[in-house]
């Protein structure tokens, strides 16, 4: 008991330092395993673009379909209070979405994104949506960013293409 708490209070610590010290950004290989279990906290930053994810596929005519907003809104219940799987796996992929904006910004103008882990599970993300759109040849998304306006959302903004991949 007292180790989990000696490494409670030193997880604080460090996390205390860092607001003070803001200059640097701790990096590395093994802390975008620690990703998963914290949510993108840039929102509290400032308001800003928001990043979205847009699909489309090929019907059975090779006919391109139209660009379908991935994360729609759910309708809510109470019993969603106890038991939500489904909610809790749509934050989940818009927190990957979050996170692989934050990637390609980070990378920057013209390079390559699709060697990131977070660009190969949003295309698992992308393929599993297209699927149920109906598309059964190629498919292919977009990272978006989007501006909140008061009765819904104005300037869009395209980040990323991918090419056209297969089903």
């Amino acid at each position: 008991m007292e180790t989990a708490m000696g490494l409670l209070l030193a997880y604080f610590g460090v996390l205390g330092l860092s607001m003070v010290f803001r200059r640097h950004t701790v990096k590395g290989p093994w802390l975008f395993l620690f990703r998963a279990f914290f949510p993108n906290w840039q929102f509290f930053h400032k308001v800003g673009p928001v990043p979205h994810l847009y699909v489309r596929a090929q019907d059975a005519a090779q006919q391109w379909g139209d660009w379908h907003w991935v994360y729609p809104r759910r309708q809510r219940h109470i019993g969603d209070l106890f038991h939500n799987p489904q909610g809790n796996l749509l934050l989940a992929q818009q927190n990957l979405v979050d996170h692989l904006s934050s990637d390609v910004k980070e990378l920057g103008e013209g390079a390559d994104a699709r060697p990131l882990v977070s660009y190969q599970l949003v295309c698992r993300v992308a393929a599993q949506a297209a699927t149920s759109q109906g598309g059964l040849g190629h498919y292919q998304f977009e990272l978006r960013l989007e501006e909140p306006q008061p009765h819904g959302y104005g300037v869009s903004h395209t980040v990323l293409r991918s090419p056209e991949m297969t089903l």
